[in-house]
């Protein structure tokens, strides 16, 4: 079961202005709302019990009280530091500390929500296509980068973009069963969405990983995952989300080496990329040295 925080990071941006509030203050007094009834919460958050009631359904719970249950047992098995800002006055370790207990609650909120079924999809479809294409902007097009350069491996045609010009004339040119994944933080960039959009108009499987729900991206994608990260100060979300987002993108990629294998012109790259790019191992001669 994905935390509570992990929940309303997830819908953060779809959040009304009223259920933003109780969100926000169940982030910075989880103590007074499982110590108090949801009037009290209320009150003290400035809204409604009808406004509060409704963030429960938004985040998928039952009501009000099966999510104030979740509530409590998260504080149960969470660190508290996972629930307390970065603040000026904490300590170097007590940084590192919250940054390592962030980043263990989104890989186990991410593990709790991503379908294992969706994931065999993806690979079934990357092991019948012909080409397979990586979309993002920023960062997420570094990422996709990475992950073009690391599927090559496996000797399929794997490709990056994070060009929008780019993304575009790409996108335009894939074809049915040819698979398309798009990256973005936010799950509302313009060019990853244009880009998936396009390609889904052109029959291609389309696969979305953001760090949040309902988003422009997710109505765009044929599979789509979310990241769970919670929101902690100066704790960037992709810090947290980054991490989950690699395992999630490391299980489509052992799972399609492992069903692929691997062919004579891969082990090739392989050997040559080991001869040319990579210093011998310990305790061999390094001339020059």
């Amino acid at each position: 079961m994905t935390s509570v925080l992990g929940r309303m990071q997830n819908f953060d941006k779809t959040l009304t202005p009223s259920e933003a509030k109780v969100a926000e203050f169940i982030r910075r007094k989880p103590d007074d709302v499982v110590n108090n009834s949801i009037k009290d919460v209320a009150s003290l958050a400035g809204v409604s019990v009808a406004s509060a009631s409704r963030l429960a359904v938004t985040l998928g719970y039952r009501d009000w009280k099966q999510m104030r249950h979740n509530l409590v047992k998260d504080m149960a098995d969470t660190p508290d530091t996972v629930f307390a800002d970065v603040s000026r006055d904490d300590s170097g370790e007590a940084i590192i500390k919250k940054i390592f207990d962030c980043s263990i609650l989104s890989l186990r909120d991410t593990f709790d929500q991503v379908d294992a079924g969706d994931i065999l999809k993806v690979v079934a479809a990357i092991k019948k296509t012909d080409r397979l294409v990586f979309f993002g902007t920023g960062r997420s097009g570094c990422f996709a980068m990475e992950e073009s350069l690391r599927f090559a491996h496996l000797d399929i045609s794997a490709e990056a973009y994070s060009d929008e010009y780019q993304m575009i004339l790409q996108a335009s040119r894939i074809r049915k069963e040819q698979v398309c994944f798009g990256f973005s933080n936010s799950g509302r960039s313009r060019a990853a969405v244009g880009a998936l959009a396009t390609a889904k108009r052109n029959k291609a499987i389309t696969i979305g990983i953001a760090n949040y729900r309902e988003t422009p991206l997710e109505k765009v994608s044929d599979i789509y995952f979310c990241t769970s990260f919670p929101r902690v100060g100066e704790i960037s979300s992709s810090l947290t989300a980054r991490i989950a987002l690699l395992c999630i993108m490391d299980a489509i990629y052992f799972l399609s080496a492992q069903q692929g294998g691997s062919s004579s012109g891969a082990i090739l790259a392989d050997r040559l990329i080991n001869k040319n790019l990579r210093l011998p191992a310990r305790g061999r001669n390094i001339k020059g040295f």
